[in-house]
């Protein structure tokens, strides 16, 4: 993957949060996986989590402070166990999968994900693509929705594979921009810059200005 070539296309990436976690997100300048946040919480009762399907949104505190955990419906664990590879278990895939923050590469993605929550009146933030990956080089890239285990009649009903191969740096990422399905992030991603606020993705984006 060239990255001067993904940013010239694709000059917005995407993330969309609950209401309640904006303003602590914009506070610290970082957004943080699952699995960090447990680790900040300091709450071992939260650790099962981390290898099972959150079928609901979920809340952890940290310092008395409540974060809001997105559930993982569109997951099915039985259509995951059927097309896992690098002998992988659900429990290892759902573990890498908290282990990173996600964000769009399109409108287009963001739109299909906003949908499911629009009732919850979430809020989206939009970073500039060329600054976010000038501070978070470890990022990567991966050409499925991760996180929707869809049957695909072309693999005879199994959904596309998934394992240690799904995230991949730029220069692993053997596909075109247009291939690219998540950008995502491991462990926190930060945003200490300037970027856009909004509660749909056809709104007016109000800019965080950060110092």
């Amino acid at each position: 993957m060239d990255i001067q070539n993904f940013i010239r296309n694709r000059p917005y990436l995407y993330h969309l949060t609950s209401t309640e976690n904006a303003e602590r997100i914009i506070d610290q300048k970082r957004l943080f996986c699952t699995n960090e946040l447990i680790r900040m919480s300091g709450d071992e009762l939260h650790l099962p989590i981390q290898r099972q399907k959150r079928s609901t949104h979920y809340e952890l505190k940290i310092d008395g402070i409540s974060y809001f955990l997105r559930d993982q419906r569109p997951i099915s664990t039985k259509a995951l166990g059927k097309c896992l590879t690098d002998g992988w278990t659900v429990g290892d895939f759902l573990y890498h999968l908290n282990d990173r923050v996600f964000m769009w590469p399109t409108l287009d993605r963001l739109w299909r994900h906003f949908n499911r929550y629009e009732a919850e009146h979430p809020v989206i933030f939009r970073f500039p693509t060329d600054a976010l990956f000038a501070i978070n080089p470890h990022v990567e890239f991966c050409r499925l929705n991760s996180g929707a285990t869809r049957a695909n009649s072309y693999l005879g009903g199994k959904p596309p594979a998934r394992g240690a191969q799904t995230f991949l740096p730029a220069d692993r990422f053997e596909f075109t921009v247009g291939n690219v399905a998540e950008i995502t992030f491991q462990k926190q991603c930060d945003i200490n810059m300037n970027f856009g606020f909004s509660s749909r993705p056809d709104s007016e984006y109000e800019i965080i200005r950060q110092s």
